[in-house]
């Protein structure tokens, strides 16, 4: 039998007289590694809870923190919310929407998902979410000490709640000799392509096919 740690739900406003009712159904899951399927443990859910008056895109929804913690099978358990009496508000609402986000980790990113119960009947039925995200790996790129300081990637696979992909950040560049420069990157573990530099303007592609992988773009002068 699979165990899901569940901890006390905690409201931004901090308030102990807010009390919430739920349906009897979940979205729940499991969260395993794109590349090798292993499951992810550890992994912290946050969510916030929508009501009619502010819709799935309000400013003001209610905010809950450590709903849910995936455990070692990487599997997780989320209560769906259906009726709040938010003492911080002086009001009692009917929630009906709710977007769940699973914290980042060193290794992973993670894209928000928007669970609606009008649309997903998950007041009738629990939904099922597994995520896949995809870890990163490196990118190096050695271009010209002329060109720009400028970077941006393209073409990167769809980045979905159950596919979720390593947002890339640049992790450091300097000079890589007397003319040339370099770039280095964390980016997705699989393919893209970048303009690094604007030396040529065009796009390089690259494919990082293992986790930790690093690649290397030589750009001509």
């Amino acid at each position: 039998m699979l165990l899901v740690l569940l901890t006390p739900f905690v409201s931004c406003k901090d308030n102990d007289e807010d009390i919430i009712t739920y349906y009897d159904t979940y979205v729940e899951g499991y969260i395993t590694d794109f590349h090798t399927g292993q499951p992810i443990a550890g992994v912290v859910f946050d969510a916030k809870y929508f009501d009619e008056s502010n819709g799935s895109f309000g400013t003001d929804p209610y905010f809950v923190e450590n709903i849910a913690v995936s455990n070692s099978e990487g599997y997780y358990k989320i209560k769906i919310p259906k009726h709040g009496e938010l003492g911080s508000r002086e009001m009692s609402v009917d929630f009906y929407s709710i977007r769940v986000f699973p914290r980042a980790t060193s290794d992973y990113s993670f894209e928000f998902g928007t669970f609606n119960y009008k649309s997903d009947s998950v007041n009738i039925i629990s939904k099922r979410v597994d995520i896949r995200p995809i870890t990163y790996g490196y990118l190096k790129v050695i271009l010209p000490k002329t060109s720009s300081d400028n970077w941006g990637f393209w073409d990167y696979p769809t980045s979905t709640y159950e596919r979720p992909c390593f947002k890339e950040k640049l992790v450091s560049k300097g000079d890589y000799n007397d003319t040339l420069k370099y770039f280095f990157f964390k980016v997705v573990a699989l393919n893209g392509s970048i303009n690094c530099g604007n030396y040529p303007t065009i796009y390089r592609n690259y494919n990082i096919n293992n986790p930790r992988d690093t690649v290397t773009i030589n750009v001509e002068q």
